[in-house]
């Protein structure tokens, strides 16, 4: 077997790259996304890789990542889920949260609403103190009339989130035991195994989070795994999750949750090895394609992760208006900004552009299936800047035409401009919302942005980097080959990894040495056996800890080195502690003792090794030779660049 298949599902394109081990070669396809069953999608694209002569039955592996979990948060189509908690416990979703305002000047603010509806929301008989001891037994004649009670109600998957259940899991364990009883056919979400550490409201929400995507994704994933087998492929698949890792389909059927940022998470990992390809570190990864863009900051080689990552905000720019994920996320800034997106006159007589997207049904007028609505590809095609007769490589042919006709209907002619000037606005203000978001980001995180250069990728990426990256003052811009479908190659360069973590809270100078070593111990236990269970024996440890100043509630991630925790080791913490502080935050108080909280282990197999060599359309094609312009050049055509007028442009 020599061949390794990544597959990206995404809001309008399916992608799909073939990387042939032997040859060096990457194979690529790319298919219109099929929304209402994603996989029909899939299987065009696997049929058109064997109409090409690839055997599926030599594909060794292939690596999934879908938006699929943070699309059905956003658009609210998951599971009726029941919610059993501790009694007095019922509302910390809705009314406690963290009783924190995302603007407090705003009269009128709207909270997300949660997912469980009250009369879902469940109490059981049970306590377990913050030392762990038991206060109450967990009432099991009781909790079982409530799980009976959320049956009548057509609950189909449960969620279980008791106090403190981070701490001591055992009355947990018994719902589930009950759960196993009286319902055994539903999925069930446990707290301490989703999101084991302190603070309700956030392991809470995970829990809920995860219940309430799990049945979705175990049907996708079932559907997918057998159609595969029915196409011929017989190797293994794995899923992408949100730290650029991937995961069998077992552990992803179990915690769907990790895969809420698994397709654009694929981009970064390319991104970050571009930029240490052209020697820098320190780069922005853009990823544009038909329904969204995405921006991540790379800094020393990695993407940055969240530890306080939302989902489906109520306000796009306003942290905290949106549902807390809880688990480490590779912090990508998403805002509705693609191909598709839908240019309109607002209330107010100005230009829009999105949130709204055309999609892949029926998609820009240009694609010629319906789209009756002006979009950022419609106005790339006026301009020029898409050669309407070479889209996705010559396969499928656009209608300038139809373009031109819907923008100056519903653009042009309201606003008193021409095709041009109207496209030429479209993909101005498309960009000033992109380059807006990714600078109020930086400035969240505490990156100076004018020191990142950016990898611009994604369908639409290449088209649009110039301006985005003039406006941020990028200091250059790289744009790799086979852009438009990057995150998909981006899937096989992926280890296989697993992270744990647990809450053991203490002051650094009180902190128990046995205890730590014997956590981590068995979080490093945890996932060596998962990787020895897919074949993996080189396993790679990262250990870290979440540690803030006392009094203070938000945590930074330190790492631990290896001699951090002897005896004599907790001042090189503290100095890690420091340094990751004032880079976080600009500033340091290494006069305030510093507390640890949570604890996490990262277990990885070793990074699959790809080495690509240039690929032309056949096998006839003769190398050009790329020092010399005139054997490059394609032909000429008129463009006219939003910022620079029209010119006759070489291709």
């Amino acid at each position: 077997m020599t061949f390794r298949l990544g597959i990206d599902v995404g809001g309008t394109f399916t992608d799909l790259a073939l990387y042939d081990e032997e040859a060096g070669r990457v194979i690529t396809e790319k298919i219109l996304t099929t929304p209402s069953d994603p996989w029909q999608g899939i299987r065009q694209g696997l049929r058109a890789l064997v109409a090409r002569g690839i055997d599926l039955s030599q594909v060794s592996a292939a690596t999934h990542g879908t938006t699929l979990v943070a699309n059905a948060m956003i658009e609210r189509r998951g599971a009726r889920v029941g919610l059993l908690t501790t009694a007095g416990f019922r509302d910390v979703l809705h009314f406690v949260g963290r009783e924190f305002r995302y603007d407090i000047y705003d009269p009128n603010i709207v909270m997300p609403d949660p997912l469980v509806p009250r009369h879902l929301r469940r109490e059981v008989n049970e306590r377990v103190s913050g030392d762990g001891s038991v206060l109450e037994p967990l009432d099991r004649e009781q909790a079982t009339s409530v799980v009976n009670e959320l049956l009548d109600e057509d609950v189909e998957s449960f969620a279980v989130c008791l106090l403190h259940g981070y701490l001591r899991p055992d009355h947990e364990l018994e719902l589930r035991d009950i759960l196993a009883e009286q319902a055994p056919q539903y999925p069930v979400s446990l707290s301490h195994e989703v999101l084991p550490q302190i603070r309700e409201y956030e392991r809470t929400s995970a829990t809920v989070i995860n219940a309430y995507v799990q049945p979705i994704m175990r049907s996708y994933l079932r559907r997918l795994r057998d159609g595969l087998k029915a196409e011929g492929y017989g190797g293994e698949l794995y899923l992408m999750n949100s730290l650029g890792g991937t995961m069998a389909v077992e552990m992803a059927e179990a915690f769907p949750i990790q895969m809420i940022e698994s397709g654009p998470t694929a981009g970064t990992l390319v991104a970050t090895l571009v930029g240490s390809q052209v020697k820098s570190s320190n780069v922005l990864s853009f990823d544009m394609g038909g329904t969204t863009a995405k921006a991540c900051v790379i800094r020393d080689g990695k993407p940055i992760i969240s530890q306080d990552y939302e989902v489906a905000r109520v306000s796009r720019f306003k942290k905290g208006s949106g549902l807390p994920v809880g688990i480490p996320v590779v912090d990508l800034l998403e805002i509705g900004a693609g191909g598709g997106s839908i240019a309109e006159i607002d209330t107010l007589g100005l230009l829009r552009v999105g949130p709204r997207s055309a999609g892949a049904e029926p998609g820009p007028a240009c694609y010629g299936a319906g789209g009756a609505e002006p979009t950022v590809t419609d106005a790339n095609v006026a301009l020029g800047l898409i050669n309407p007769d070479f889209f996705l490589g010559g396969t499928m042919a656009l209608d300038r035409a139809a373009a031109e006709q819907v923008i100056e209907e519903r653009i042009g002619k309201p606003l008193g401009l021409d095709v041009e000037q109207a496209a030429a606005a479209i993909h101005q203000v498309v960009t000033e919302s992109m380059t807006e978001a990714a600078r109020v980001h930086s400035v969240e995180i505490n990156v100076d942005i004018r020191d990142y250069g950016m990898v611009a990728f994604g369908g639409a990426g290449p088209i649009h980097a110039h301006g985005v990256a003039e406006r941020l003052r990028a200091p250059f811009v790289v744009c790799p080959p086979e852009a438009g479908v990057l995150s998909a190659m981006g899937l096989f360069t992926a280890p296989l990894s697993f992270e744990f973590s647990r809450s053991l809270i203490a002051e650094l100078h009180d902190l128990s040495i046995e205890k730590v070593r014997e956590l981590l111990d068995e979080l490093r236990s945890q996932g060596q056996q998962l990787l020895a269970k897919a074949g993996v024996s080189d396993v790679r440890v990262e250990s870290s800890v979440d540690m803030c100043y006392v009094g203070q509630f938000y945590e930074v991630t330190t790492p631990i080195p290896e001699d951090a925790l002897s005896s004599d080791g907790l001042n090189r913490l503290n100095t890690l502690f420091n340094e990751a502080y004032e880079q976080a935050y600009g500033r340091k108080l290494d006069n305030v003792p510093a507390r640890c909280v949570t604890w996490r282990v990262l277990s990885s197999g070793p990074m699959p090794t790809v080495s690509v060599k240039p690929t032309y359309a056949d096998e006839t094609t003769s190398v050009p030779d790329v020092t010399n312009a005139e054997a490059a050049l394609k032909g000429q055509r008129r463009v006219f660049f939003p910022d620079h007028g029209a010119h006759e442009t070489a291709v």
